[in-house]
């Protein structure tokens, strides 16, 4: 059964005794797969509410945003808000809420007058099965996605406490969206906590393992790259940007590993472009033995490596050349490392180093 499959047969159960976590590394489609594919699977009888933890640090600001979700995705509230702007000028806005409310849910006339003190989203009631606001009579099932576990700023037991309310006591279908490597990682204090908090919270886990060459094959082809040469170019080369995303050397237990994401590779892809048309300008051969090391550098630059489930971004050559094994630093001089890290583009530097002449190797660190 596909993972698609999975998160459909999970929403669509009549009961759930916890939550589904969605794992896999990091970067890999997680977040596209939900937003995309499982809407599109689940439109006709499913709201998806796709909440981000990033950044949060409180349980209010954590309920908040999940109410605000909800009544984007499942009520015509906000955009009736968003429709009164000269109104609220005019008569104030805790008479507009007061009014869209009260056209919403007549049981909540007059509660506006008490806003004026407090956060109107308190008076949000958050329903698991709603009715869909475009066509009238038709009832809707609403699943929760919670998004950027380890990015959040609560600690582990409090985030997945406040989940389990809306899973186990509200009755909403729970997807948790994380690289189960950091949340582990977020309870590495206490080694008992993971165990503890998935026992109580998590009822499955599934594992999310894309079709890299499918999605390489997609990202090449829907892009819309500067010029068709380029798009031509990376079509004859598919293959090289497929071993370096994908192909996973050996390597001995616990030692870093590599991030596939593929934001990371896109970026790679479209910075690559610049390179590609100054060197074909100035009629530089052989352009294509810089496209590995220079996507490897990027995805290394961008995300790090992998060392013992947080992200480290001091990294060595030889390092890299153990995660992509055609890794050539010669092939990246100090211009385009500038160009890369700091994003300083000096044309002239570049030509000069990628000419045939000779690569201007960068200088290895002192020890």
């Amino acid at each position: 059964m596909s993972t698609l499959q999975e998160l459909v047969r999970y929403c669509t159960e009549e009961q759930h005794f916890g939550a589904l976590l969605l794992t896999g590394e990091w970067g890999c489609g997680k977040t596209h797969l939900i937003e995309k594919e499982l809407a599109e699977a689940l439109k006709s009888t499913h709201f998806i509410i796709r909440v981000s933890l990033l950044g949060l640090d409180s349980v209010s600001a954590l309920n908040n945003a999940v109410k605000k979700q909800w009544l984007y995705t499942c009520t015509p509230f906000l955009g009736k808000l968003n429709r009164e702007g000269e109104r609220m000028k005019k008569n104030g806005i805790v008479s507009v809420i007061n009014s869209i409310l009260s056209s919403l849910n007549p049981a909540s006339a007059n509660i506006a007058s008490a806003m004026v003190a407090v956060d109107p989203l308190e008076y949000i009631a958050l329903e698991p099965v709603v009715e869909d606001f475009h066509e009238k009579g038709k009832k809707k099932r609403v699943v929760l996605v919670f998004d950027d576990l380890s990015r959040s700023k609560l600690d582990l037991n409090t985030v997945i406490g406040t989940i389990n309310e809306y899973c186990e006591n509200k009755g909403f279908p729970t997807i948790v969206i994380g690289e189960e490597e950091f949340i582990k990682a977020m309870a590495s204090a206490d080694p008992t906590v993971y165990r503890m908090v998935k026992e109580k919270t998590i009822a499955r886990t599934v594992r999310y393992v894309p079709e890299y060459r499918e999605i390489i094959h997609t990202i090449i082809n829907k892009s819309k790259w500067p010029n068709p040469d380029y798009a031509e170019f990376l079509n004859e080369h598919e293959q090289i940007i497929h071993a370096v995303f994908v192909a996973d050397p050996q390597v001995r237990e616990g030692a870093p590993g590599k991030y596939r994401n593929f934001r990371s590779l896109t970026c790679a892809l479209q910075e690559f472009s610049r390179l590609y048309d100054t060197m074909t300008e100035h009629q530089i051969p052989n352009i294509a033995q810089f496209l590995y090391s220079f996507i490897a550098y990027i995805l290394i630059s961008r995300n790090g490596v992998n060392k013992n489930g947080q992200p480290c971004f001091e990294v060595e050559d030889e390092e890299i050349r153990k995660l992509y094994p055609e890794y050539q630093p010669e092939l990246l001089p100090d211009s385009i490392r500038q160009w890369i890290d700091n994003g300083f583009w000096e044309e002239e530097d570049i030509l000069r180093d990628v000419s045939p002449r000779g690569v201007k190797v960068r200088p290895e660190k002192q020890t």
